[in-house]
């Protein structure tokens, strides 16, 4: 009597398992690298989209504040009369604000600082994207994993379930047993047929971010596990980047509201022609006007600035202690889920070897089919206890990263 898994005979339970194999088998339409789902993902059009619209917003605000503010141009007429004479006045003229104070350069310093951040922001947004890519991507690899184990698990149950029927039916086992087996069989089938089900969900994260139609991964969760990024001694988080450019840009506002406070010139030129009843005169007028800070002296503007500026300081330091607890505490998590995965791994030969050690007891008839089945699934807990560790060190691999702003 062997216990080797040669299949079950044709049934309705046996075609379920089939059907539930084919399925699994099926779902492998668009393998993908973890490489390849990343450059999908990065390539959606909807977040290129985004990055240049938002990119494209700050610059058109850059580019509207212009070296000179628009010209005025004045068209006058008086007329005097009066003791039998007459006289008309026409005057054109072009008013031209100067800023003497350098308000407008600060202004385009801080749209340019602007455009720094939202770009950065992109660059961020497209590490979170990577992130979740990773996430989805091990997910889906670790659903593949349970389903293996699962099916395996059923495989090995049937293949019992027929030695035991077939001993049963010829009065050298108990029904007892065979009703036992039965029992396991039946949970098992239907946790196979759920854990197909939470194949086809984890993965469909997968072929949403990548866009691909029942995407799977190529490389295993072992693959993935043992191949974590290293860390990244000149990672950049992007999000503080963009905290430092706005607070350079509200730097260059208060600068800019401080010079606001200070006399404008406005040049003037033009022309002039007199019309009287002795003849008529034209010639060129010059002008110069200045804009006196006396009842608006811009103090209020310049408290406003300082004010966001104080809370952009305040802001970046914020984000810069919490990137810091964040990234020591995923760095904890990951070197535990190492750990784990190590004392697991040791359980995990163990449990390997009860399965063949019960077969033998039962076939000897030292054993039964309670101790055969606590055998089998010791063995199972222990892959999918396996298979846990790994997603975790992958996962708080990946946390990590993006903590530290790789990618």
């Amino acid at each position: 009597m062997s216990f080797r898994l040669r299949g079950r005979a044709s049934g309705p339970r046996t075609i379920l398992i089939a059907l539930l194999a084919t399925a699994g088998g099926s779902l492998a339409a668009q393998p993908l690298t973890e490489t390849e789902a990343i450059e999908r993902a990065l390539a959606q059009p909807e977040l290129a989209a985004l990055g240049d619209a938002n990119r494209d917003e700050a610059e058109a605000r850059v580019s509207g504040i212009r070296r000179f503010e628009n010209p005025e141009v004045t068209l006058s007429r008086e007329s005097v009369s009066g003791d039998g004479a007459s006289e008309i006045e026409w005057h054109v003229g072009v008013v031209q604000p100067i800023d003497i104070s350098g308000r407008r350069p600060r202004l385009r310093a801080a749209g340019r600082a602007e455009v720094g951040a939202v770009e950065a922001e992109t660059a961020r947004r497209r590490q979170v994207r990577v992130g979740e890519v990773r996430r989805a991507y091990a997910a889906c690899a670790t659903a593949v994993e349970r389903v293996r184990v699962t099916k395996s698990f059923v495989e090995r149950l049937g293949e019992a379930e027929r030695i035991v029927t077939a001993r049963a039916n010829a009065g050298d086992a108990a029904v007892y047993d065979l009703r036992r087996l039965r029992v396991e069989a039946r949970v098992a089938e239907a946790e196979t047929a759920h854990q197909d089900g939470e194949l086809r969900a984890s993965c469909a994260t997968l072929a949403a971010l990548t866009g691909e139609a029942e995407a799977r991964p190529t490389a295993s969760l072992l693959f993935l596990a043992a191949n974590t990024a290293p860390p990244n001694a000149v990672a950049v988080r992007q999000d503080l980047v963009a905290r430092e450019r706005r607070l350079a840009a509200a730097g260059e506002q208060v600068r800019a509201a401080e010079r606001a406070r200070l006399p404008d010139l406005a040049v003037g030129v033009g022309v002039k022609q007199i019309e009287g009843d002795g003849g008529s005169a034209i010639g060129p007028t010059v002008s110069i006007g200045m804009r006196v800070p006396l009842f608006d002296n811009g103090g209020p503007a310049v408290a406003e600035a300082r004010a966001r500026l104080r809370g952009q300081e305040a802001e970046l330091a914020l984000a810069r202690r919490e990137i810091a607890a964040t990234t020591a505490g995923t760095e904890a998590r990951a070197n535990a889920a190492l750990e784990a995965l190590d004392r697991v791994q040791q359980a995990a030969e163990d449990a390997r070897r009860l399965g063949p050690i019960a077969e033998a007891a039962y076939q000897g008839g030292e054993g039964n089919v309670v101790e055969l089945v606590d055998a089998y699934r010791a063995a199972r807990d222990a892959e999918l206890a396996i298979i846990e560790q790994m997603e975790r060190v992958v996962t708080t691999r990946i946390d990590l990263n993006l903590a530290r702003g790789e990618y």
